[in-house]
């Protein structure tokens, strides 16, 4: 009987053993087979990340390159001579026109093409008025003037007295003024609208005929752009060699010193002034060049002045946007 119990035992045992066993193994290949699949989906995964991020790589530099392309087009874009390009008369009509590319007249101020001096030695040139020149030079006052206004905007190359800017303020960008307050030798100077209306001694710079207290009319403009100003070392051979935006904002950058004023002591002939304006969407770079200065701080005193201002493209085909330079 104890042998037969015995037996009985061990097979219990052994069969409890080889069951262990089975189970054993099976768990083990669960276990593989859920490691199996973990291996697979971090692979996976690594593949999905690794590929967006060769995406990603692909878009910034399209992104880069088409940037990079604008720039390239927008620095090769002619500089603009507002006097020339929107100062003119047509024959027929006496209204201020523009010339196409095929040399006829136009009125439309969407023409794309951009009128430089050699450009124009061909076509004669009619003044609208007499602040503006056969030449393509204005004729810029100073705040004595009794017919030429001492407000200028760059952009268009408007020449504004006191009523014209009145109703432009956010468009005057530079103001010339001659005086000789400030002792023995006559003062002129260049001055930041910004300056002349929140700086409490710049009605010093009026003072002369026309003005002789602080009512100057700049006090009581709302809007107003604040400028800054230096006097370059270019000469008027440089000047007139400068083509495209790309030479132009060289010669700005190489420029030191600007501030808001640009005072000088002795005549400005021959000399080229640098500004620049910067507000909300109003940018205005560019160059002006003294041709000539008649009188001094009287009511005869003006620049006869060229103007070279940074071309603009907003939709990137490499011509100035005409329109942007609207009277």
């Amino acid at each position: 009987m104890k042998n037969v119990i015995s037996s009985r035992v061990s097979i219990l045992i052994l069969c409890f053993a080889c069951y262990g066993k089975m189970y054993s193994q099976a768990d083990s290949s669960n276990q593989n087979k859920t490691s199996n699949a973990s291996d697979k989906v971090y692979t996976s995964s690594k593949k999905m990340n690794e590929t967006s991020a060769k995406i990603k790589e692909g878009v910034e530099k399209t992104v880069a390159e088409s940037k990079q392309a604008v720039n390239n087009i927008k620095a090769a874009i002619k500089i603009f001579e507002p006097i020339i390009r929107l100062h003119r008369k047509t024959e027929n009509t006496g209204t201020v026109g523009i010339e196409n590319e095929n040399n006829t007249q136009s009125d439309d101020a969407s023409t794309e093409n951009v009128m430089t001096n050699s450009e124009n030695q061909n076509i004669e040139y009619i003044p609208e008025d007499k602040r503006y020149n056969a030449d393509g030079s204005a004729n810029w006052g100073s705040q004595n003037h009794k017919e030429f206004g001492c407000y200028l905007d760059m952009t268009s190359g408007n020449i504004m007295d006191d009523i014209d800017a009145a109703g432009n303020t956010n468009s005057v960008d530079v103001i010339f003024t001659a005086t000789d307050y400030f002792g023995s030798a006559p003062m002129y100077a260049f001055l930041s609208p910004a300056l002349v209306k929140n700086d409490i001694f710049a009605n010093y710079y009026f003072r002369g005929p026309s003005y002789k207290d602080q009512n100057i009319p700049v006090r009581l403009w709302e809007e107003v752009n604040e400028s800054e100003i230096a006097l370059t070392n270019i000469t008027v051979t440089q000047f007139d060699k400068i083509k495209d935006n790309k030479q132009l904002a060289a010669v700005i950058q190489q420029t030191p010193g600007f501030k808001d004023r640009l005072e000088s002591r002795t005549k400005l002939t021959g000399k080229v002034i640098a500004v620049k304006t910067k507000m909300g969407q109003r940018k205005a770079h560019g160059l002006i060049y003294i041709q000539e200065q008649f009188g001094t701080t009287g009511s005869n005193a003006y620049l006869k002045v060229k103007i070279k201002v940074s071309g603009f493209d907003s939709n990137g085909d490499g011509q100035v946007d005409a329109e942007l330079y609207g009277e």
